[in-house]
């Protein structure tokens, strides 16, 4: 149950999840404990943006961060660059609209509509996309200090070339 529950946060298993809920919802599916389980799961993993817009900026750039990170790595290491890692070529604001328009907004009404105590949650994220409309990757950052954006670490963030160095060691 535990394991198949962890695999459920796996992206690639995305678009398995959100044909569930549409057999849910069309009456050919009735979700089992462990089936709930994976979806209260993937819904935790990916419920930044439902989050108050406050909250869910500090995680976008938490993420992208993330994602850049990967795709400096990469290009370090000669390798073809991931392109939502991409950081020359991607915008942080841009991802997280196409996030939401394309990816995990679907899944979310989706669930809204088979929970329906998750209506407030996905209104969040409806208001959340709409201020998207409004920010630029300079605000974005301007908006969101180093502190808070960091302040899920357990220590002070090391840089960049510390980090590569580290990594390079293993």
């Amino acid at each position: 149950m535990v394991t198949r529950a962890i695999m459920a946060t796996d992206m690639a298993q995305h678009a398995q999840y959100v044909q569930k809920l549409e057999q849910t919802l069309a009456g050919s599916l009735v979700p089992d404990k462990q089936l709930e389980v994976e979806l209260l799961i993937k819904s935790a993993d990916t419920s930044n943006v439902l989050k108050p817009f406050d909250v869910a900026k500090r995680w976008a750039i938490r993420i992208t961060d993330e994602f850049f990170l990967q795709g400096d790595l990469e290009r370090q290491g000669g390798m073809e660059v991931t392109r939502m890692c991409d950081r020359d070529s991607q915008s942080r604001v841009g991802m997280q609209k196409g996030f939401i328009d394309f990816v995990i907004g679907p899944f979310f009404c989706k669930m809204e509509a088979v929970y329906p105590g998750l209506a407030p949650c996905v209104e969040h994220m409806r208001v959340n996309r709409a201020t998207w409309d409004r920010y630029t990757d300079e605000m974005l950052l301007a908006e969101v200090d180093d502190k808070a954006r960091y302040s899920f670490l357990p220590s002070p963030p090391v840089s960049q070339s510390t980090f590569l160095t580290q990594a390079a060691s293993c």
